[in-house]
């Protein structure tokens, strides 16, 4: 069912756009799935299967559903005595969804930090003033990391602190307060 174009009412009398009120639950989820089509569309048949798997499994009425099945084959389970079968089976099949969905997870997260690093990186490249050397950090070596994690330091404290005055313990120039002439 189209919605006209406009402004309509939302939960409590909250004015929205009719585009982001969904009709009905089947209807939110028709919404989402055209989506996460629109979403996946550019990538390989494997990611767009990964991508469906942990979007659907993310959802609310997924997680209830799992709940229930799960209690009612306990219950059933109680009550027939747990035959043989069944617990193989359970342990099978916990295992098979417990890799596929650390597979998944692994997968879809990697591409949406690797997308949000390259955004990241076009944000220092277009601010004037930002350090160009943090682009690509994530590939640095560990010892450019650690100086760089030494210097982000340096500037925090001295943001917080102000600046040291000459003479002072850490500038490496003249020598501390403490110390004998």
């Amino acid at each position: 069912m189209a919605r006209p174009v406009g402004c309509g009412t939302g939960h409590r009398g909250t004015p929205v756009a009719w585009g982001e009120m969904p009709l009905d639950a089947s209807d939110d989820l028709a919404v989402t799935g055209r989506h996460i089509t629109r979403r996946t569309s550019q990538l390989p048949m494997v990611s767009k299967v990964l991508y469906r798997i942990d979007h659907y499994a993310s959802l609310p009425v997924v997680d209830v559903s799992v709940v229930v099945l799960l209690v009612s084959l306990l219950v059933l389970g109680a009550v027939l005595g747990f035959p043989t079968a069944w617990v193989v089976g359970f342990e099978v099949s916990v295992s098979a969804l417990t890799l596929l969905m650390v597979f998944t997870i692994q997968h879809t997260q990697s591409r949406e930090q690797a997308a949000t690093q390259r955004k990241l990186d076009e944000l220092l490249r277009a601010l004037p003033g930002a350090a160009e050397s943090l682009m690509m950090l994530e590939e640095a070596p560990k010892e450019f990391i650690l100086e760089v994690e030494e210097e982000q330091r340096e500037v925090r404290s001295e943001s917080v602190d102000g600046p040291k005055p000459p003479g002072s313990e850490d500038d490496g120039e003249g020598r501390g307060q403490g110390e004998p002439n």
